[in-house]
């Protein structure tokens, strides 16, 4: 039988790859490829050691760099392994480079393209995730929506593959990460006690990170917080911090930390008396945990989370007059949600089903 390729690349991707490849391989051979998107230990490697994912069958290493340089390795490279090893279908997750990509290597080569995580729209036309997931769900044979409202989206933009709900993975690995993450918690040491109010924040799109005023705006505005603010900082924040002179921003109850494994992370949004990000999967982590978010961001793909109530956008250009007022009120009125709208943690089982159901 010809394999299944399946391409990831990023922290986010890798975690997701620890549930999909073990359902992914019930249907026959596997070829997994992780691009080097993300190249850090605690990005990547870490997150294999973690979560039990199996070492990928070949690694691109593309590394950092300018977006067009990026896509055009990761096209260039998995299109050299399409030609070597002839797979029946290229699955893809999400909206990176790494994403768009392997992709478009796949329908150059007129192979049947698999979307996890298809019809997310965020209304910024311009944001590159968002032009990745355009594309990419519109050169897709198997779209494999994480939400009823996402398969609905694609139905009324008439994409031309299949179009099936099937929730979302990111749910089905955090179901099953509770104990271990737990674990992981109380093997590191904490610069503030847990059993204590925290926020937990999380800074690193290039929209935020790579621009003075919004991130001294941001980095102001947790440092005036009423309760202590944990910070890892992701390897492309810290570069920018040291680029632009903000270091000294990291003051007050600021405790910036070293980047997280998924497993102290996940451990750290339950714990959390509210979180404030710029990161896609923390939101959906503090919906499932029930921990109240403030995405700073002025949208966002994952709408289910700011309709139940779980999630608030306020834009970094805001967060000087709104980040402060909005922890105030989570802090003294916690809301409560019902988390039921990314499926029921089944999603790769239901993704396997669905491309089962693809012409071999």
């Amino acid at each position: 039988m010809r394999p299944i390729l399946f391409c990831y690349g990023t922290r986010p991707q890798a975690i997701k790859a620890s549930r999909l490849l073990p359902a992914l391989k019930r249907l026959g051979p596997v070829v997994s490829i992780d691009t080097g998107q993300h190249y850090d230990f605690e990005l990547s490697t870490l997150l294999y050691q973690q979560l039990g994912l199996d070492e990928p069958a070949r690694v691109l290493g593309v590394g950092s760099g300018p977006l067009p340089q990026q896509t055009a390795a990761i096209l260039l490279g998995v299109d050299e392994i399409i030609r070597e090893v002839g797979p029946r279908a290229v699955v893809v997750i999400g909206d990176t480079v790494s994403t768009l990509g392997s992709a478009l290597a796949a329908a150059e080569r007129r192979i049947p393209v698999v979307h996890v995580e298809a019809g997310l729209r965020s209304g910024d036309q311009y944001m590159a995730e968002e032009i990745s997931r355009r594309v990419v769900d519109h050169l897709s044979a198997l779209c494999c929506a994480p939400s009823e409202a996402a398969a609905a989206r694609l139905d009324r933009e008439a994409v031309p593959g299949r179009i099936v709900f099937t929730g979302d993975v990111a749910f089905d690995v955090l179901r099953g990460a509770g104990p271990a993450a737990r674990a992981a918690l109380g093997a590191r040491d904490w610069p503030i006690p847990l059993d204590r109010p925290f926020a937990l924040a999380t800074l690193h799109r290039a929209e935020l990170v790579d621009h003075p005023e919004p991130l001294a705006a941001v980095l102001d505005a947790l440092a005036t917080l009423p309760v202590p603010v944990l910070l890892p900082v992701h390897p492309r924040t810290r570069h920018s911090l040291e680029r632009l002179g903000l270091v000294d921003r990291l003051r007050g109850p600021i405790h910036p930390l070293t980047p997280l494994g998924y497993l102290e992370a996940i451990a750290l949004v339950e714990r959390a008396a509210v979180v404030a990000t710029d990161s896609g999967g923390i939101q959906r982590e503090a919906y499932w945990l029930g921990t109240p978010c403030l995405t700073l961001r002025p949208e966002t793909e994952w709408h289910e989370t700011v309709t139940a109530g779980a999630n608030r956008l306020i834009a970094p250009v805001s967060a000087a007059t709104d980040l402060g007022p909005a922890v105030a009120r989570l802090l003294a009125a916690p809301p409560r949600w019902q988390p039921t709208a990314y499926g029921s943690g089944d999603a790769a089982d239901r993704i396997a089903d669905a491309i089962q159901t693809l012409r071999k």
